[in-house]
């Protein structure tokens, strides 16, 4: 029987914040849908799990190396619309994997989760690498594909395919609904493999 967690990735004033550079237009679009998901993990009871990238501490990082700026500071915190809920556990990664150098491996498997539903941005980034790293760990994982988005529809759409293809379900928030409340969420799978 599957036990689930939300995962909420990166939703950040980095991402999220119109005056920030790396502001994804399409972050306001996916918004309630991702309030949406936090609402039915919480009816659910199941664990809400917030990563926020930050700036790589370690000299040398290949992170810092391919990318010009990286978030800190008031970038790293999360984006004031979104639902955080009191307790929920807050992951600071410096990868683009929720699971490199992280502890959310050792919280899942204290919580025996066995299946990750998965919103936030970037798709084609931190949503497709921790999915792909999630995979290789045994967890079994579902995007919504109306609560994420990426710089663009091209790479949304891309990542997307090449993840339902291998490593994951997709269905977007109302065909996810749909399956819960008829007790099917993914013990067949919604949407794609």
């Amino acid at each position: 029987m599957n036990k689930y967690a939300l995962l909420v990735i990166d939703c950040q004033n980095y991402f999220f914040d119109k005056t920030s550079p790396a502001y994804l237009p399409d972050s306001k679009k996916i918004l309630p849908k991702i309030n949406l998901l936090i609402e039915t993990a919480r009816k659910n009871k199941w664990p809400v799990i917030y990563t926020s990238h930050t700036a790589p501490i370690k000299p040398g990082n290949l992170m810092a190396e391919r990318w010009e700026h990286l978030p800190s500071g008031w970038e790293s915190e999360y984006f004031d619309r979104i639902d955080v809920v009191p307790g929920a556990v807050k992951i600071r990664k410096e990868h683009f994997s929720a699971f490199f150098r992280t502890k959310l491996d050792a919280l899942l498997k204290k919580e025996k989760i066995t299946h990750l539903v998965i919103c936030g941005v970037m798709t084609h980034l931190c949503v497709d690498t921790t999915v792909r790293h999630g995979f290789m760990l045994g967890y079994r994982a579902t995007i919504i594909t109306d609560a994420c988005c990426s710089k663009s529809k091209e790479y949304h759409r891309a990542a997307l395919l090449a993840l339902k293809h291998g490593f994951c379900r997709t269905c977007n928030f109302q065909e996810f609904r749909k399956s819960l409340e008829k007790k099917e969420c993914h013990s067949r799978g919604v949407g794609n493999p």
